[in-house]
């Protein structure tokens, strides 16, 4: 029996989907931010990751604001912790997930550490005794939640150097012991106080529910990357998704194992010779798809650019976060977006909000080549900058020199 043709597919289809499963393909003009909204970024994407970064604003407030527009913070606070429409755990790093995520998550809590995490000459020092979970666990217990600001650094603990001549700074013994336990899943994230954690009891805050076995936890790698980038090759899904974190042996027996079930498709992408993947109804969706447009500014940790390597083989725009290096070496600034118009990444601004006198400053532009003259651009980028400025709450936007013409 003849093999079944591979679906040949563009560039062009590729990209149109990726932005569309972002929520992209019409950013900060298609919808606003509603309990169906963001339920569906969620499910579509996966995760909004958190950083304590604050340079302009919290990386999951400034990831939908690129999507969404100006929004209530304490209204989307309010969705997450008090009607649990999504919950913190780990997806690309630590993340806001979908609820429905949680039967995967309490796989992840029933297997960790994971393996990769093991083998980490770190990971046997960031450890606590059994005397600091317990002690932990029955304050939770008696006193309800806890920030880690509750607990107090025990005389026989090491140093902020960690065990002599280390150099892992580790901080309290029962704060680390908060953050292994709610890996594990004996307590839970239950809400945030000036971005600060406050944990409790995880049956406290969880809602019952079923456990994700092995193979669905394993086929949430596939099934959640190519949601969250429609047609991908396996690289470009790798670490999309860090949990699970699947060697290249576990990653190639879950494709397998879904192809051969009919739950995702190969493909073939044009001017290209590797194996692209795909779910079925993609392939459907992709007449019905029209030409990104709009623009936007994307935060360092949106899902857009997990996998940077995806980004620079379709748009040509290579990225790098440069906040943990040197000031000296760094190309383009400290806290780097991304400018995306009409389906393009076309340069890149370095803001910072002073806070103290509410202005926000872009310290430079930087313009892909050939860029920066289109006058649709430059209203459209205008536009964007100064809803950044009404977002973020400030009173004034500087700019550099030479781009005056962007705060008119």
């Amino acid at each position: 029996m003849a093999s079944k043709a591979l679906p040949i597919l563009s560039r062009t289809d590729v990209v149109r989907l990726w932005f569309h499963q972002q929520g992209l393909a019409v950013p900060r003009g298609n919808a606003r931010l509603t309990v169906s909204t963001l339920r569906n970024h969620l499910t579509k994407v996966g995760a909004l990751q958190l950083d304590t970064i604050n340079v302009v604003e919290r990386a999951h407030y400034l990831t939908l604001w690129s999507r969404f527009g100006s929004f209530d913070r304490d209204r989307f606070d309010r969705l997450i912790y008090r009607d649990q429409i999504g919950y913190e755990y780990w997806g690309h790093e630590a993340s806001i997930l979908p609820i429905s995520h949680l039967p995967l998550g309490r796989r992840r809590m029933r297997r960790f550490p994971p393996a990769a995490w093991r083998s980490r000459a770190w990971w046997p020092i960031y450890q606590t005794s059994a005397a600091s979970k317990k002690r932990v666990l029955s304050r939770l217990k008696a006193e309800g939640p806890l920030e880690t600001i509750d607990f107090e650094a025990r005389k026989e603990e090491f140093g902020p150097s960690g065990p002599p001549g280390g150099s892992m700074p580790l901080g309290k013994e029962d704060a680390r012991s908060l953050k292994l336990l709610w890996h594990s899943g004996r307590v839970a994230i239950t809400t945030r106080r000036h971005f600060r954690c406050v944990y409790d009891l995880s049956d406290r805050v969880y809602p019952e529910g079923p456990t994700a076995t092995l193979q669905q936890y394993e086929d949430s790698w596939l099934l959640q990357g190519l949601s969250g980038n429609g047609i991908a090759t396996e690289r470009h899904l790798t670490n999309y998704f860090t949990g699970p974190a699947l060697s290249a042996i576990e990653r190639k027996r879950v494709i397998r194992r879904n192809l051969r079930s009919g739950r995702v498709l190969q493909a073939r992408v044009s001017d290209s010779s590797a194996i692209w993947y795909v779910l079925p109804e993609h392939l459907e969706l992709l007449a019905h798809l029209s030409e990104p447009r709009g623009t936007t500014l994307l935060c360092p940790f949106d899902s857009f650019l997990w996998q940077r390597q995806r980004a620079e083989e379709l748009l040509g725009f290579r990225y790098r976060i440069e906040i943990y290096i040197p000031a000296a070496k760094r190309q383009f600034g400290y806290y780097v977006l991304p400018i995306l118009h009409d389906g393009r990444l076309v340069g890149r601004i370095d803001p910072k909000l002073h806070r103290d006198n509410r202005t926000l400053e872009i310290r430079s532009i930087h313009w892909e080549e050939g860029q920066g003259k289109d006058r649709c651009l430059i209203k459209m980028l205008r536009e964007t900058l100064h809803d950044l400025q009404a977002f973020t709450g400030a009173d004034a936007i500087t700019l550099p020199r030479g781009n005056r013409h962007l705060g008119s």
